[in-house]
């Protein structure tokens, strides 16, 4: 009897974890079993692959433009500040185009600035940052050496925690790239060729996971950030 407890338990933590409704402290405790407990990796794979194919069906909807403004006053009491517009908005000069090449040539100016780009300049750059700027990553991906170069500026994990670079190519799942050596700032990681083949317009993702890498080959921690690959010439 104390089995079948313990086993329906395992089952309600793993689809609660799934969900993502334990509090931090309960998702933490669930980690650290689950980063030694093969069977409880293999029920929560279950759980979040049966929770993903309930959307299969589930036709993408564009949100009310005006659910932003809704959100933020319901959480802050007042609708969200309008961003302000670019100089390039304001000028009106070729917009996107322009925007395009200013945020890869920002992109490139800091690779350069902190020294990840070197003589031979690598052909594919990514900032891989959040939407606050709180975390920000900048790397170039040389396809001939097969390496990602990394240099973090802004932002880390949690105590206790690592980084883990995720490589997102089409309707592919997140590939794990390697995690990031603990304590460092820059960060070389070797790319097999068959996954280098897949870099050109992915996108690159850094999360928060437990100790050694998410235990089950999908991202399980918060995504700090995000960014597209670029060409850079």
């Amino acid at each position: 009897m104390t089995d079948d407890i313990e086993t329906h338990d395992e089952m309600e933590l793993a689809a609660e974890y799934a969900l993502g409704l334990l509090s931090p402290e309960e998702a933490a405790a669930f980690e650290s079993v689950l980063a030694v407990d093969p069977a409880l990796r293999d029920l929560y794979a279950d759980w979040a692959e049966d929770f993903a194919d309930l959307t299969d069906d589930i036709a993408p909807v564009d949100p009310h433009p005006a659910l932003e403004a809704r959100i933020h006053a319901a959480i802050f009491g007042q609708p969200a500040p309008k961003p302000k517009p670019s100089l390039i908005a304001r000028l009106g000069f070729f917009g996107p185009a322009l925007a395009g090449v200013a945020a890869a040539l920002a992109v490139l100016f800091g690779l350069n600035q902190f020294g990840v780009l070197n003589d031979d300049s690598p052909t594919f750059v990514a900032e891989i940052a959040a939407e606050d700027d709180s975390f920000v990553v900048l790397a170039s991906f040389d396809p001939d050496a097969g390496t990602l170069d990394m240099n973090r500026t802004v932002g880390g994990p949690r105590e206790g925690r690592a980084l883990e670079v995720w490589l997102i190519a089409g309707e592919n799942p997140p590939v794990s790239l390697g995690v990031w050596p603990k304590g460092q700032a820059k960060a070389t990681l070797a790319i097999a060729s068959d996954i280098a083949r897949l870099m050109d317009g992915g996108v690159l993702a850094v999360s928060d996971e437990p100790p050694g890498g998410s235990p089950t080959g999908a991202p399980m921690g918060d995504v700090l950030g995000f960014g597209k690959i670029m060409l850079s010439h």
